[in-house]
């Protein structure tokens, strides 16, 4: 067991404004759901570390998105609007009022495939007080997962190429900075590609459920 108060935060934008740059595979009402099915698949493994984890806050303005929350026991911090995921993890951080021994695990809501290995890793990555463990993910440089002990000294700035901008930042503020080889949590699903090497993953998740049905691996392709 990892002796420490691990907060961890997911962000969660609008389910219906959710992956608008996969409209040419999947209709409005679909992507809602398929934003919806990725927090459920995420929640599932979050909720199931209570020897690593003190608590799960998913920070969104979204009702469905905090009633999900709620039916997995996780807390919600409400937004009256979508602030963006920075603005978000501050106000996690904010409500948290972290110590200097607590620790911060921000998990996107779009990466279905995560696992506890990698909850259990990212953990023990920053057992060390003034430490910081990151993952990335394989297009455009950003970030798919990053822990940081104390809470306070994250400064998310995710976005483009965010992998290395957390790095830097983390090094400058004197942290000490571990890279997690995490594969499988490489790929957020953003594009419409996304989904045919997302299927081909086999997860046995909701999201993989919900796309199989879609039937939208030849269009996709």
């Amino acid at each position: 067991m990892i002796e420490s108060r691990l907060w961890a935060v997911v962000p969660v934008k609008q389910f219906a404004a959710a992956k608008s740059r996969l409209a040419p595979v999947l209709g409005a009402g679909e992507r809602a759901e398929l934003a919806q099915r990725m927090l459920e698949d995420v929640l599932d493994v979050l909720t199931a570390c209570p020897e690593i984890l003190i608590g799960v806050l998913v920070v969104t303005s979204d009702g469905t998105a905090a009633e999900t929350a709620r039916h997995f026991g996780a807390h919600v911090v409400p937004q009256s609007a979508d602030s963006g995921i920075n603005a978000a993890i501050m106000d996690a951080v904010e409500t948290i009022g972290s110590s200097e021994d607590d620790g911060l695990l921000v998990v996107p809501s779009d990466i279905p495939q995560l696992t506890p290995a990698a909850i259990v890793r990212a953990a023990a990555a920053i057992a060390p007080p003034r430490s910081m463990a990151i993952a990335a993910a394989a297009e455009d440089g950003g970030t798919n997962l990053i822990a940081c002990r104390p809470a306070r000294m994250l400064s998310p700035c995710y976005g483009p190429d965010s992998f290395e901008i957390h790095r830097r930042a983390a090094a400058e503020a004197g942290l000490s900075v571990r890279i997690l080889d995490l594969p499988e949590l490489a790929l957020d699903i953003d594009r419409p590609w996304h989904l045919e090497k997302f299927l081909a993953m086999q997860t046995n998740t909701r999201t993989h459920a919900f796309l199989s049905r879609c039937e939208i691996a030849e269009v996709a392709s």
